[in-house]
């Protein structure tokens, strides 16, 4: 039986704003509705994470062995459905089955602010 290998991709990602994006994410990852990722749309505009502008994400934990996986959750309503403690199986790479993690953490969106400062000069 093969192992299972990460296979990326690029998904449709809805900002807390409402502007949709294209995000690149792990192909098994975005395959679980629970992280709301869709079928990405060709026109819009990708989504690039910086230190300024992240999306909303979530992190498992295997319980056993520490380990971890993270990734995007592609809409508001499918992070407000997510709970602290939620289970799920992921293929591991170098394992024939899967391994059940445990929902540990949600980062919100991280976006940078849109306010331009006009600096006036002093008036006498």
């Amino acid at each position: 039986m093969p192992l299972p290998q990460r296979n990326f991709g690029y998904f449709s990602y809805e900002s807390d704003d409402g502007t949709t994006y294209n995000l690149k994410a792990d192909a098994d990852w975005a395959a679980v509705s629970a992280h709301g990722l869709a079928a990405r749309a060709n026109g819009q505009p990708r989504l690039i994470g910086s230190g300024l502008q992240q999306p909303r994400r979530v992190k498992y934990v295997d319980l056993t062995t520490g380990r971890s996986v993270q990734g995007p959750v592609g809409t508001a309503a499918a992070y407000a459905a997510l709970n602290i403690g939620d289970t799920h199986a992921f293929p591991v790479v170098g394992s024939a089955t899967a391994v059940t993690y445990t929902l540990a953490a949600k980062t919100g969106e991280k976006v940078p602010g849109s306010v331009i400062q006009t600096s006036l000069g002093d008036h006498a």
